[in-house]
């Protein structure tokens, strides 16, 4: 699909720029003549993919079915005003609906009015976190998140959504909090399974697959489950083990934030922290890759304000904590989504069909267990793992620790593991650099790492690359290094530093640097640099050692050399 560059939308036109008010520009900001019926039509099919995902969602969540839609309602109303990135999708998402779930059911019972009050908390709770992270300008602590990471994070999720899912593809009772004890519990069931239901969600799940492959613009999911419903209300599936949404209770936003124990509280900030970090990394995901795929500019900080806001939105409208979500965002990619006019569509057909949401209790869960089971398909991305394998092993494994972490450990502590390998990897490579010999190729001043067939030796000169930054962690690595080369070439009368790689030097560095220059002029030995930024040439001249003020500093290494052999 062709991609929208930047030049592309300045040229046009938006609809109405000369006769609408600025704040209406810039919700319509891309919106051309040409391209407003696409935009329209997108929006159609995220409101029919978002309609059974959000019902689906509800059951996730445990919260009454309508509760889902007014979150996608206010979610998309909020996002469209306050967020940056134009397609993506917030409102109540697969990812993050089992993990307070799981949480808040420990101290609170399913269908109460004190389980949908915690839930408005934690809603407003997370929201006031993630825009603190925006109003922070903090959305770079998203790139703690490594992609691998990431990626086995969703993965992770995407079985949890699964297993989820299985009682109710199966027709079966379930129970349980981790992913172990439900399938514990659900292999006590296996000779209850309603056939009926099964092939229900496999039908939900093949309709999508191939229909995505067929028109991914066209309503599938919600086809897929409405027919699921027609047949299920035509043969009375419900007396053949087959269970439905049942009642749907339509009616407006309930205030339902309450005055909780300190032990309840406790548990909604606990539970909020945990979703700060999941949405922070999903959100960022999605929004990174989503302003790939259609040539924006992505702002983090300002998405996680609109998402902050949708949170605290839809907490104080009684209903459940919302995200940015990865499939919603890429089925609107795919409709050929391009400007907010999508979600302003997609919102406003929810608003205007949810009078009607009370019909959807014929729906069969089994259907909409299918369609969490395509959004967790989509999630788990093996050909993606496939390419970190063959890129880092090191990297690989981080995703499998993520992925494996999230679904024994929960996931809590499966992605603060994961995050402190990365963590203490990037640490450790930081704390053994490389440091290189080079020298010269033949009839030129180019200078390379040392290649004896290619690059030669410069007589009574070491030439070595530095390829990370001098501080405390890798300055003792760096003169032991330059000692051990020094005693390989005793005969060596100038040393180069080649510093092109170094961004910054701390005290310790300095004063390591120091020791390093007076050892050398102990020897005779002169000590340059080359090619040094401002920051490195700042710290050293401001330096107190006398030594440090010596050095001299040149801007390439052949300069260093040439001067150097001068001196001799």
């Amino acid at each position: 699909m062709a991609k929208t560059s930047p030049s592309d939308r300045n040229e046009r036109t938006p609809i109405g720029e000369r006769s609408t008010p600025r704040g209406l520009n810039e919700l319509l900001r891309g919106v051309t003549r040409q391209n407003a019926a696409g935009q329209v039509l997108a929006g159609v099919t995220l409101l029919a993919i978002a309609i059974p995902e959000q019902l689906a969602t509800s059951q996730l969540a445990g919260v009454p079915a309508f509760a889902a839609m007014i979150a996608f309602i206010a979610a998309t109303a909020v996002f469209v005003f306050f967020g940056s990135n134009p397609i993506v999708s917030v409102g109540a998402d697969s990812t993050i609906a089992p993990l307070f779930a799981v949480a808040l059911l420990r101290i609170a019972l399913p269908d109460s009015s004190q389980y949908y009050g915690l839930v408005a908390a934690t809603a407003v709770v997370t929201g006031l976190m993630v825009m603190t992270v925006g109003l922070l300008k903090l959305g770079w602590l998203a790139d703690f998140m490594s992609v691998p990471i990431v990626m086995g994070f969703m993965c992770g999720i995407g079985v949890i959504i699964a297993v989820h899912q299985l009682p109710h593809v199966l027709g079966v009772a379930s129970g349980g909090d981790s992913v172990v004890q439900r399938l514990e519990v659900l292999s006590h069931h296996l000779g209850h399974v309603s056939a009926w239901s099964l092939a229900l969600a496999i039908a939900t799940l093949v309709i999508m697959v191939m229909g995505e492959s067929i028109n991914p613009r066209l309503p599938w999911a919600l086809g897929a489950v409405a027919l699921g419903a027609v047949v299920s209300s035509a043969l009375s599936l419900s007396h053949h083990g087959v269970q439905v949404l049942g009642s749907v209770s339509v009616g407006l936003p309930q205030w339902r934030l309450q005055w909780f124990s300190l032990h309840d509280w406790s548990v909604v900030v606990t539970t909020s922290l945990t979703l700060l970090v999941v949405i922070m990394s999903q959100s960022a995901a999605t929004a990174r890759s989503s302003a790939d795929e259609i040539g924006v500019a992505d702002d983090l900080s300002h998405d996680f304000v609109g998402i902050g806001l949708a949170n605290v939105a839809t907490g104080l409208l009684g209903t459940m904590p919302v995200n940015a979500s990865p499939a919603r965002t890429t089925v609107t990619e795919l409709a050929g989504g391009r400007t907010k006019l999508v979600a302003i569509v997609a919102g406003l057909g929810a608003l205007l069909l949810s009078p009607l949401a009370g019909e959807a209790r014929t729906v069969p869960l089994a259907s909409l267990a299918g369609v969490l089971l395509f959004v967790a398909g989509r999630l788990i991305k093996i050909s993606r793992l496939r390419g970190v394998w063959r890129t880092s092993r090191t990297e690989f494994a981080f995703a499998i620790v993520a992925w494996v972490g999230v679904i024994l450990l929960g996931v809590e502590v499966g992605l603060a593991v994961a995050v402190a390998l990365a963590i203490l990897a990037q640490m450790w490579r930081a704390a053994r650099p490389r440091m290189v010999e080079m020298g010269r190729r033949h009839g030129t001043t180019s200078w390379e790492p040392y290649d004896a067939k290619a690059v030669e030796r410069v007589d009574h000169i070491l030439a070595i690359f530095f390829d990370e930054d001098l501080f405390f962690a890798n300055a003792g690595v760096f003169r032991r290094e330059l000692h051990d080369m020094m005693r390989k070439y005793p005969k060596t009368h100038h040393v180069v530093l080649d510093a092109v790689a170094i961004s910054d030097i701390d005290y310790t560095a300095l004063a390591t640097l120091s020791q390093v220059a007076s050892d050398l002029e102990r020897d005779h030995i002169t000590l340059s640099l080359a090619r040094a930024n401002d920051p490195v040439r700042l710290s050293l001249s401001r330096a107190p050692d006398e030594v440090l003020g010596r050095i001299k500093i040149y801007d390439s290494v052949d300069a260093a050399a040439t001067h150097a052999m001068k001196d001799d």
